[in-house]
């Protein structure tokens, strides 16, 4: 029992490590990987219950397996949750974001209803005994919905940049907006080298706003640039 929660409780740091780092982002996860990822777990799955029942792959070992698999995904998605809160933090004051129910307050409760099963999932309320497994998988849980807390299924315009689910635009990044439809607005940016989209819904009534807002950011960069280029020149 003691060397489970030992390696638990190291692979946990780790993962929290890796989480922080930001390895992977919600835009990277394309149908395709998302496929062949669960393919490669299901076969995984397959493969060890094989060995289990040949006897190559007892109980107790299954049991510290799934305790570590908990524990990295409850270390993952805290050290995430804590670096895209961080990240918001740093990007300064929200200027705006598109406030509804669907997207503000049923995350939230959404959010709030995973956690409340990650803490059921632990028996810390309940009768049943305490084991590593019950402890790290409601922990694991409790971490997705404390991630759930800090994405937005809208964008997030603030004052040093753009909050685009997990990801922070800087505003030098930044290249230009146009209306896509009615109420639609389509904004390109620069992401690793290359040129990138996306499209929101703006209610008509905040339109013009968007608008002042992205225009005055077009305007400050073009600036930056004249100045940069005048730098360049002396």
């Amino acid at each position: 029992m003691i060397w489970i929660v030992v390696s638990a409780f190291i692979i946990t740091i780790l993962s929290i490590w890796l989480g922080y780092k930001r390895l992977l982002y919600i835009d990277q996860i394309t149908p395709r990987n998302l496929s062949i990822t669960l393919l490669c777990v299901v076969i995984l799955f397959l493969i060890l219950q094989w060995m289990h029942r040949i006897g190559y792959f007892p109980e107790a070992v299954a049991g510290a397996v799934m305790a570590n698999v908990y524990a990295s995904l409850f270390g993952f998605f805290i050290g995430a949750a804590y670096q895209q809160f961080k990240q918001k933090s740093d990007s300064g004051e929200i200027l705006y974001v598109n406030r509804s129910f669907w997207t503000d307050i049923f995350p939230n409760i959404v959010a709030i209803g995973i956690i409340l099963f990650g803490i059921q999932r632990t028996s810390l309320f309940s009768d049943l005994p305490f084991t590593p497994i019950r402890v790290t998988s409601g922990l694991s849980i409790i971490a997705i919905g404390a991630y759930s807390f800090t994405i937005r299924l809208v964008p997030e315009l603030r004052t040093k940049g753009l909050i685009l689910l997990d990801r922070k635009i800087s505003w030098d990044d930044f290249f230009t907006y146009s209306w896509f439809a009615e109420g639609v607005i389509e904004i390109e940016y620069k992401l690793d080298g290359k040129i990138r989209s996306f499209k929101t819904m703006i209610p008509d009534e905040d339109e013009l706003f968007v608008e002042k807002i992205l225009s005055e950011k077009i305007a400050e960069k073009l600036e930056k640039d004249e100045f940069d280029e005048y730098e360049e020149l002396e």
